[in-house]
């Protein structure tokens, strides 16, 4: 007997059935309405634990934490060598704003820069990690896409893995993103012709495999250009969309830009200038602990792993020194 059938035979088998239908939801509804309430208190109590408390890491996390730090001030120092713009953004500028530095439960970081420096950054970076004696630390890597278009790469990233103590463990790493400008922009929902050309890049990344004729094809997708215009979007290689968790944003360039430096952790890092209209822009009342949270697992996986925190002290120490004598 079909699914269709037996609720056919239940429902002449029950006597008013119809009522008893109403029953059923209204004890749902009730049941729904209960764990609304119970989310919403949740989300209360992780407001008042998270923004009026000082909570105290453990050791292992203060580690993650301060060898992240070095990873940042790592890239500021390369960017500022080669006169590259790039500024903290995301949960990491959020963090910087609304807790001053990590978000608690937030253990990756997040960056973008507009793409002609983007690709500047991607060209100096094998050179400044040789030169540094960090290439078997810092990975250099470009995110998969193979639900997308199988074998297709995306945005830069950097992943610090430790060499002292055998190597092999991820510890830290930081996202960078590409930002376009638009030609043109007149507030018009640019969703669906931006996931269309988020596939044809992919698409292009793997038959042309030629990032230059790649970028250049999705500029003319997109109407985008190189040069400095009153608006700003994310590369398609990111995160975002319309369809997304996180849900893509038209940035005014002039709010963006210069990107101004901002307390984070013991460092300061380049933000978006205004950041007021950056986090209402994403996250709307930013100043909220969302009700659903994002978790990377970062710090799940590295709990497992034997004398853990003195491999973070043993690699914080080596990166300190290579950022206070960076040239």
């Amino acid at each position: 007997m079909g699914l269709k059938q037996k609720f056919a035979k239940k429902l002449i088998n029950n006597s008013g059935s119809l009522k008893y239908y109403k029953n059923q939801v209204d004890v749902l509804t009730k049941k729904v309405e209960r764990l609304e309430k119970a989310n919403d208190s949740n989300n209360r109590l992780f407001n008042t634990i998270f923004l009026d408390y000082e909570l105290t890491p453990s050791p292992l996390l203060q580690s993650f934490r301060d060898l992240s730090l070095e990873l940042l001030r790592f890239m500021d120092n390369v960017c500022m060598k080669y006169d590259l713009e790039w500024m903290i953004e995301g949960g990491t500028f959020l963090g910087a704003i609304r807790h001053d530095g990590f978000i608690p439960w937030d253990d990756d970081m997040d960056s973008g820069m507009m793409r002609e420096d983007y690709n500047k950054l991607v060209d100096v970076l094998p050179e400044e990690l040789e030169r540094n004696g960090l290439k078997d630390n810092i990975k250099i890597n470009f995110r998969q896409r193979n639900a997308f278009v199988e074998g297709a790469t995306s945005f830069l990233q950097l992943f610090y893995y430790n060499t002292l103590s055998g190597g092999g463990v991820d510890l830290t790493a930081l996202d960078v993103f590409p930002y376009d400008y638009m030609k043109q922009y007149n507030g018009e929902d640019i969703g669906q012709k931006y996931e269309d050309a988020r596939l044809k890049f992919y698409h292009d990344i793997v038959e042309i495999g030629d990032y230059d004729t790649t970028v250049e094809r999705y500029h003319e997708n997109m109407n985008l250009t190189w040069d400095r215009t009153n608006h700003m979007l994310n590369g398609v290689e990111g995160p975002q969309g319309p369809k997304r968790i996180l849900k893509l944003k038209v940035f005014e360039t002039d709010k963006m830009q210069p990107f101004k430096r901002v307390q984070f952790g013991k460092y300061e890092f380049p933000g978006p200038n205004d950041k007021d209209y950056y986090l209402k822009t994403y996250y709307g009342n930013y100043w909220n602990i969302p009700k659903v949270l994002t978790f990377h697992q970062r710090m799940g996986r590295l709990r497992k792993y034997p004398g853990i925190v003195e491999i973070f002290e043993n690699e914080i120490i080596k990166f300190e020194e290579i950022n206070d004598n960076f040239e």
